[in-house]
Parts: structure tokens; C-alpha cells; sequence
């Protein structure tokens, strides 16, 4: 019976392959987590047509809830959730009906 002894090369090569493979699971989770709207900020869609005087909101990740009066000048598929990157200005000089956030001016939307 032959015993399958594992020689230095082997476990030198096997280490350095474990190693290369962790360096690149750990560099392709940082590229995920890193802020896909440059220059912008992120948020997702809401559909609030159901409330009296809503519309489509945008929530950005921290939490703040959006109303832009300009949102049909942009080519957008209006979709629940749908994540997008938003540059804005607000509107303190405009009402709001639905009263859920700010009143904003979309100026770049992706």
C-alpha cells in the first residue's frame, strides 16, 4: 500500500494558490462596495402615486426622500426600486402636495 505524501513544492504551490485566490475575493468584494454614482448621489425610485398629491420619489441611501418636479425630462424607466445616480437642486421656493421630502430640481439623473 502506497501512502500519498504531499512534498514541499506541492504545499509551497497550494499556499500560494489559497492565497491568490482570498487576495482576489477580497479586492472583487471592495469594487462592490464602492460608490457607483461619482459625482452623484445614489437612490432608488418609489412609486407614492397612491397618497394624495405623490408622484415617483426618489430615496437616497441615507434615507432622504426626494420630490422632483422635473422628472419626465429624463429618460428614465420609471420601475419600484429601480437604483439610480442623481445630482439635484432643492426648491425652497416651491410647495409641496405629497409632503414626504424635499422639492428638488433634477439636474443629472442615470
Amino acid at each position: 500500500m502506497k501512502e500519498n505524501k504531499s512534498t514541499p513544492k506541492q504545499i509551497l504551490f497550494l499556499s500560494i494558490m489559497a492565497f491568490t485566490i482570498a487576495t482576489m475575493c477580497l479586492l472583487s468584494c471592495e469594487k462592490e462596495t464602492t460608490n457607483k454614482c461619482k459625482d452623484s448621489q445614489e437612490g432608488v425610485l418609489r412609486n407614492l402615486t397612491g397618497l394624495d398629491g405623490c408622484g415617483w420619489i426618489i430615496q437616497l441611501t441615507d434615507s432622504t426622500k426626494l420630490e422632483p418636479i422635473n422628472l419626465e425630462d429624463f429618460n428614465v424607466e420609471l420601475v419600484e426600486n429601480k437604483s439610480v445616480c442623481i445630482q439635484y437642486v432643492e426648491r425652497i421656493d416651491l410647495g409641496s402636495y405629497c409632503m414626504v421630502g424635499k422639492v428638488v430640481e433634477i439636474v443629472f439623473l442615470e
